[in-house]
């Protein structure tokens, strides 16, 4: 990450003075509250079969594509294209974390690497004393598209369009793999959640919208996979198409959640892709927790909606 203008005490206090408002499910209280409406009755089973394995590009799963390509990622070769992802947050250097919602690790960037194909984050049970003061028992990793500092450009930020991202999660109590959306000007909200999944619930996957206004309640939805399968064990897709005022989720290709509301955000944002380890949503890792523990995307795509 770039170096700030100025001292370390300064940036320490804006870092503690940012960190409250900042992160995924700042509002973890109510997470797990219903609301909007499911666009279309999935039918029975309709999300239940493992997925379909298929050639790269030709992704059964995928959204039928359109508008101008904005990021077409494939991982491929065994490097992070540094001019597109940080490896860590705008708001702290040597590492980050998100203290508002007390999680357990700290991301660095050796916990993120490219092989086989596919963007690997890696979480570590290993006891780090962090450039912030504090002592963490977990390592992980993210990857974002923001600003590499404060103060700086976003690598890549847009206003509507449509987010695909292939991905294999890990299992386990106290993981939580996401993938989200944060505002380019460096607020903590709005806050578009493509995808959260507790490692110990992996049959649900949770879809939610923290909206600018931080007095007004957020809006989510949780999809329950029937028959009891999970997200476990294979390659999946989710997808959301954000437009004005309204936001339509899909996974593996089948319409889950659609959302219709003026809170929708209207304003440019960046992609955040973590694994989280512990906090007050998941909870702590338990003893049958298995790491590492890899949350593996094989592709991001994201075309704007021209």
């Amino acid at each position: 990450m770039s170096s700030r203008p100025w001292t370390a005490a300064l940036g320490a206090c804006l870092a503690l003075a940012m960190v409250p408002l900042l992160g995924s499910s700042v509002r973890p209280q109510v997470i797990d509250q219903d609301s909007g409406s499911l666009a279309a009755e999935v039918e029975p089973g309709g999300f239940a079969m493992p997925p379909v394995v298929a050639p790269r590009g030709k992704d059964p799963a995928a959204v039928k594509p359109q508008g101008k390509v904005l990021l077409d990622e494939d991982f491929d070769g065994n490097k992070l294209d540094t001019s597109v992802w940080n490896t860590c947050h705008w708001w702290q250097e040597g590492g980050c974390t998100i203290g508002s919602n007390e999680e357990l690790e700290w991301y660095l960037p050796q916990q993120v690497k490219v092989s086989g194909g596919a963007l690997q984050l890696t979480a570590e049970h290993r006891a780090i004393s962090a450039s912030d003061g504090k002592d963490y028992g977990f390592a992980s990793g993210m990857v974002t598209t923001g600003p590499p500092a404060h103060e700086k450009a976003p690598k890549l930020a847009f206003t509507y369009g449509k987010v695909e991202a292939r991905f294999r999660i890990p299992t386990g109590q106290g993981l939580w793999p996401a993938i989200w959306l944060l505002p380019a000007n460096e607020n903590s909200t709005p806050e578009i959640d493509i995808l959260e999944v507790l490692g110990h619930d992996a049959g649900r996957l949770r879809m939610r919208l923290h909206p600018k206004d931080r007095n007004a309640s957020s809006i989510g939805k949780k999809y329950v996979l029937p028959d009891g399968y999970t997200l476990a064990g294979g390659w999946h897709t989710i997808a959301v198409d954000w437009s004005p005022g309204k936001l339509v989720y899909y996974l593996d290709g089948r319409q889950v959640w659609q959302l219709v509301d003026k809170q929708v955000p209207d304003e440019p944002m960046y992609l955040v892709m973590n694994l989280a380890v512990g906090g007050s949503f998941p909870g702590a890792p338990d003893a049958d927790t298995k790491f590492p523990a890899v949350f593996g995307i094989d592709h991001v795509r994201i075309r704007s909606n021209d």
